[in-house]
């Protein structure tokens, strides 16, 4: 009797050690607590990796702080990343892990990742929250959430500040443009950009053409510079480091006079880019950018930069110098993440997935630094403004040119 008595104690002792494991294990560690997983399909180790890990250490940075603080008592937030390796061919597969995780949001770095998946996260009905947006991920409205402007309205409104700013009496002639870059969804859609800009407004530039090289294409520049020397600007249409960069170098060494414009992507990469050509070569350039940069002192830039001091004071200094990766990441990724927490709040922890997502965010919008920014049911992009930053080689940094915000134009 008294050894079954034993072995009953012990097999009950087993189960509850190992209920109380399966429990620990599902919270992330903390009992009780129901953790929300949110899915990071990044790079970490190809050619955008220089501006993307920072981004990857913003959002852990954020939901470290959004579980100190616990905004919803009994909620952690989890994040689980995914290493492309900047090869498209890991963007399904990528979807696929993260989803097994039990991630229903999913953040996509690149445009092409998240028209690609477009209709697996209908089919699925799991949110892809776009960090850079092209317009095929957002028309149709659909499952891709974008927090960044599309690149071809960014730089319709680009183009629209520099003609403004463009003497044409005392010129005397329109200004001369043409686009140089890769032709993957970002450089088409900076590309057309430019294009219709132009083929709307035929009295204000005089388009020289479109010059794309495959992805990855870092010279050399002869060709493309032989059609661009001369002009006054060139739309630099690459989402990476060593594009703009090795052509920037060869076109400025050739005597090149262009301004260098594009919209965003660049400033992710100003340490590599400043690093590789001088800034003395950068002087000058212009960037259309919708989540500010560090020096602008609004308060919502102040909190990702206190993020970074706070949690990676051997690196701040650095990603600082880096670029936009950390800050602008961070700002749309603590948009993004206080969406879900909206949806959390009205869903309740245990009912949260996707579709309470989706019906949070198309009704959800906010004011963030003098913008309104969210989504309606037919808009699926958070931001509708920009401001314009300008490269400054005497000062090492970026200057805010514009009066704030100016509104894209679709």
């Amino acid at each position: 009797m008294r050894r079954g008595l034993t072995k009953v104690c012990l097999a009950l002792f087993l189960i509850l050690t190992l209920v109380g494991t399966a429990g620990l294990g599902c919270a992330g560690g903390e009992k009780g607590k129901t953790t929300i997983i949110i899915g990071n399909l990044t790079d970490l180790t190809g050619v955008a990796a220089p501006a993307l890990e920072p981004i990857a250490w913003a959002l852990e940075d954020i939901v470290k702080d959004i579980n100190e603080q616990e905004p919803i008592p009994g909620v952690k937030l989890q994040v689980i990343n995914y290493d492309t390796a900047f090869n498209p061919a890991r963007f399904l597969t990528g979807y696929d892990y993260l989803k097994g995780k039990g991630a229903e949001v999913i953040i996509s770095i690149f445009n092409d990742a998240s028209e690609a998946l477009k209709p697996y996260a209908a089919e699925d009905k799991i949110a892809l929250l776009g960090m850079a947006t092209s317009v095929p991920m957002i028309e149709p409205a659909g499952w891709v959430f974008a927090f960044s402007a599309p690149a071809r309205w960014s730089m319709k409104a680009m183009l629209k500040w520099a003609s403004d700013d463009w003497d044409y009496a005392a010129k005397g002639r329109k200004p001369t443009l043409a686009t140089v870059g890769w032709n993957d969804a970002w450089g088409l859609d900076n590309a057309r950009g430019a294009e219709e800009f132009c083929q709307t407004n035929p009295t204000l530039f005089d388009y020289k053409g479109t010059f794309l090289s495959p992805v990855g294409y870092t010279g050399p520049w002869s060709g493309d510079i032989a059609k661009t020397k001369n002009l006054d600007f060139i739309n630099v249409a690459a989402n990476g480091a060593l594009m703009p960069a090795t052509f920037w170098k060869e076109y400025r060494d050739a005597g090149g006079t262009a301004v260098n414009i594009d919209t965003e992507a660049q400033s992710a990469y100003v340490g590599f880019i400043t690093d590789y050509c001088g800034w003395d070569y950068l002087d000058g350039k212009l960037n259309a950018q919708c989540w500010g940069w560090w020096n602008v002192g609004w308060p919502e830039i102040e909190y990702i930069k206190g993020l970074v001091e706070k949690n990676r004071p051997d690196k701040a200094e650095s990603v600082i110098k880096a670029g936009m990766g950390y800050l602008g990441g961070g700002a749309m990724q603590r948009f993004a993440l206080d969406v879900v927490l909206a949806a959390i709040e009205e869903a309740g922890a245990e009912n949260f997935d996707g579709q309470a997502f989706y019906d949070t965010a198309i009704t959800y919008m906010e004011d963030w630094a003098g913008s309104q920014r969210g989504f309606t049911a037919t808009r699926r992009y958070a931001v509708d403004d920009c401001c314009i930053l300008q490269w400054n080689a005497a000062e090492k940094d970026l200057n805010l040119l514009s009066d704030i915000w100016v509104p894209l134009i679709r």
